[in-house]
């Protein structure tokens, strides 16, 4: 059984570790006035949430809420920038506890990781398998139990402190309210208990990683499934048995009910791989083929659109629009897409000769 760990509030609460965090909280925001102000006072910000934090009178600032609709529409929150520098502090110390326990084929949020190379990992296991099952949590974040997510932070920490610090910040924000947190609370009163973690946190990410490590090690200890991929609430389960696939299925259903979590009814299918297997915004066929999901090309589409609008009518700079358009076209590029690319870029900026594009 592996080891848990002391002493680690020491280490989250050092100058060095919260100056190292208050860098990776400002990184590609230094353009904004509630970081740029925090940056400008970076050492008297440092050493006040460093007394706050010793003394443990620390709170959780007020969220901002936005509503993002692409892919879908989704409520994000942003911390301020003082719990910003909190969350990275409190990962750095807590990832490298929990980097090697988890699984390798995880692939969210994660150092080395991401969804190129989750869509790789799907693809080898497309190519050696006949059928596949996709599955989803529905409404994951939103419905992650904060007493049971706790208990599984605490089988590797071994420190009261930081699962109070931990405790505080999921505290500032169940279901969308603040609630009050009571170190030592237990497992009872199911119903009444707080759930949900904001989008946009990286405590959140970095979380919902921990939270469904259990469902790995069913998958790959119980059910001994080797064909098996997860980034964050989507994953797959390959295999040459329909049947057995299709009870690993139930399985897995019924254990993801013990987290107080379902598997989404809708998009919970099995299907031979021949067919194409849905991940991470691509398609993986057995003959090693890959193409961009249908319904993100159209995203894009009419995404890139309403920004070419926006150029020819002066509310967007040019340049900002061509290397908007060309991550994407480096995402899409992980597929076979170069005709695609033509296409749309030529139907939108209304290039003569897509043979130019050679």
């Amino acid at each position: 059984m592996p080891r848990k760990h002391r002493h680690l509030f020491e280490k989250v609460i050092t100058l060095e570790n919260l100056f190292a965090a208050a860098e990776n909280a400002s990184r590609g925001r230094s353009g904004k006035v509630p970081v740029a102000r925090g940056f400008a006072e970076l050492e008297k910000t440092v050493v006040t949430l460093r007394d706050e934090l010793l003394a443990g009178t620390w709170q959780p600032g007020r969220y901002y809420y936005f509503t993002i609709t692409d892919p879908k529409e989704r409520e994000v929150a942003a911390a301020p920038f003082r719990d910003r520098v909190v969350h990275h502090a409190l990962v750095r110390v807590l990832e490298p506890i929990f980097e090697p326990r988890f699984i390798v084929d995880s692939f969210a949020c994660r150092p080395g990781k991401g969804t190129h190379a989750a869509l790789a990992r799907a693809r080898e296991f497309t190519r050696s398998h006949r059928y596949c099952l996709k599955c989803d949590i529905k409404k994951y974040f939103p419905n992650i139990d904060h007493a049971l997510l706790l208990r599984e932070v605490g089988r590797a920490v071994d420190d009261a402190r930081v699962l109070e610090l931990i405790g505080r910040i999921l505290a500032s924000h169940a279901d969308g309210a603040a609630q009050e947190w009571r170190a030592g609370a237990g497992l009872f009163d199911v119903e009444q208990r707080p759930r949900g973690l904001p989008i946009g946190n990286l405590t959140s990410q970095f979380l919902a990683n921990v939270h469904l490590h259990p469902l790995d090690l069913f998958v790959k200890q119980t059910l001994r499934v080797k064909g098996y991929v997860r980034y964050v609430d989507d994953f797959l389960l390959f295999g040459d048995d329909r049947a057995a696939l299709k009870a690993h299925g139930q399985r897995v259903r019924e254990f993801v009910r013990t987290l107080r979590l379902r598997v989404h009814p809708d998009k919970f299918r099995l299907s031979r791989t021949e067919q194409g297997v849905d991940f991470v915004g691509f398609v993986a066929f057995p003959d090693g083929r890959i193409r961009v999901r249908d319904s993100n090309v159209r995203r894009f589409t009419r995404r890139l659109r309403r920004q070419a609008w926006c150029v020819r009518t002066g509310r967007m700079d040019f340049d900002d629009l061509c290397q908007r358009a060309c991550s994407w076209a480096a995402h899409a590029g992980h597929a076979q897409s170069r005709g695609l690319l033509q296409d749309i870029f030529s139907g939108i900026f209304h290039l003569p000769n897509k043979g130019s594009w050679a």
